[in-house]
């Protein structure tokens, strides 16, 4: 009786590229993308069945998904940072003082003019994702709608919209965070940034390779990036009492938005994934934390997230599973619209 030949145990692993916002913070997920994109020697598009990102990570997404290299992408926050959130000159009578309190209780404290301009001269002021040269999610807010939005690339035959929206729009509808930026506007409806339902994007591409691209999650790897916002906490000195002034202050209540939104789907996806999910992100010191911000881009700043970045990068590189990941041929994505 002829022996059987041994069974090749091939992966055949869809791989998905999840990015966090965070405001400038940005800067560090753009830094460790630059170093793993240098490792692959090849464009992140090509290494991703599936890109997917919030906010500043939604901007990113957009960009790697055009095949723009993630050096530029970081260079779009550290040459620019400092033009997209500028430091106003503080008050000092005390007239002053007060009228621009009451212009920040009654405007977003930026008006989002070179944010646009910025996002336009990475992705290009005409540039559709339907131009996207591998598939997208960026999770956004229609405000007009009341709803959830995910826009999506034409990856599935019920998704022939989206495609045909300016990527910069979509960009800026990602990052309109409340407080900070007005409300982005694409055709008759207004968006806020996708980081109040899902500033950690990962579980939202989970869902749809599985529920929309056919995927078995036993063939589901990810590879989340953060924006060193994971862990924010309160000391018990600081009191139970707090108003909308303290929770404003210090950016208190995004930053408790945002880290409890990634400790949940970071918990989630480690009992969903095990070792085929994989995350970058670092927990700043005491120090660090009170030089950092979502919109601190000074150079201080600067240096402190290129120095985590490095420090992050360098702790996983070598980690079999980023090796893998880098290597991963992706089949050629099918998009309904062409």
């Amino acid at each position: 009786m002829p022996q059987r030949a041994p069974k090749l145990e091939i992966a055949m692993t869809f791989q998905i590229l999840a990015l966090s916002g965070g405001g400038f913070r940005g800067l560090f997920t753009s830094s460790v993308l630059a170093r793993l994109e240098e490792q692959a020697k090849r464009p992140l598009h090509e290494c991703f069945d599936l890109i997917s990102g919030t906010s500043a990570g939604g901007i990113i997404a957009l960009g790697l998904a055009m095949g723009k290299k993630a050096e530029t992408i970081q260079e779009m926050f550290l040459k620019h940072g400092e033009e997209i959130f500028p430091r106003g000159e503080t008050p000092k009578s005390r007239l002053a003082q007060m009228q621009a309190r009451w212009f920040e209780w009654r405007h977003p404290k930026y008006d989002g003019t070179v944010l646009r301009s910025k996002i336009e001269g990475v992705l290009g002021a005409d540039a559709k994702l339907g131009d996207a040269k591998t598939r997208v999610l960026v999770p956004t807010v229609n405000m007009t709608k009341g709803s959830v939005q995910m826009f999506k690339t034409a990856h599935n035959p019920r998704f022939m919209t989206d495609y045909k929206v300016k990527a910069a729009d979509i960009a800026m509808a990602t990052a309109a965070a409340p407080l900070y930026f007005p409300m982005a506007e694409i055709g008759n409806s207004y968006f806020i940034d996708g980081g109040v339902v899902a500033n950690a994007p990962d579980l939202c591409a989970l869902h749809e390779a599985v529920q929309f691209l056919d995927q078995k999650i036993e063939d589901v790897s990810v590879m989340s990036i953060g924006t060193t916002t994971s862990k924010f906490s309160l000391p018990t000195s600081a009191g139970r009492n707090f108003g909308q002034r303290d929770w404003l202050e210090n950016n208190r209540l995004p930053s408790t938005i945002i880290s409890s939104q990634q400790q949940l789907v970071d918990f989630m996806l480690k009992h969903q994934l095990g070792d085929r999910y994989i995350r970058f992100d670092e927990q700043p010191s005491a120090e660090q934390i009170s030089d950092l911000g979502m919109d601190l881009a000074t150079e201080s700043r600067r240096k402190t997230l290129l120095g985590m970045a490095d420090g992050c990068y360098q702790a996983l590189c070598n980690d079999r599973r980023v090796i893998d990941m880098l290597a991963h041929r992706p089949t050629k994505p099918t998009f309904y619209h062409v």
